[in-house]
């Protein structure tokens, strides 16, 4: 997603530039393993970021909003690890219908989403 960036003056009095950044958003995974003797080390990572409208923003700019959790864990050849974590959950609601009829007459909408990123791992040394 591209967001804007920095803004460059040039010195012969042409119009200022601006530079775009591209982000990457949705679900994004870090794994970084060490293999010992016996057991391979873990770590983890887990992001899970959306670019939202930004009201205040400048130049109607996105927001990015991230959240992001990292597990470090020792296992053995072949053995299958699950983890969960990131859940999130999203309520919305309005009121649909003609503003110019009478409350009775138009209704409540609403919504409610939960989300959960489940990550299921079996390690393999080769």
């Amino acid at each position: 997603m591209p967001v804007l960036g920095a803004i460059s003056c040039l010195e012969n009095g042409s119009a200022p530039v601006q530079s775009a950044e591209y982000r990457s958003s949705g679900p994004i995974f870090d794994l970084k393993p060490i293999v010992r003797e016996s057991v391979v080390d873990l770590t983890v990572g887990q992001q899970l970021s959306n670019f939202i409208v930004t009201q205040t923003g400048v130049n109607n700019a996105p927001t990015l909003t991230n959240r992001e959790v990292c597990t470090s864990l020792s296992v053995a050849d072949g053995d299958v690890v699950i983890i969960g974590g990131l859940a999130e959950n999203r309520e919305s609601s309005g009121r649909a219908g003609f503003p110019f009829l009478p409350g009775w007459m138009r209704f409540n909408t609403g919504q409610n989403e939960k989300t959960e990123i489940i990550l299921m791992l079996q390690v393999k040394k080769l």
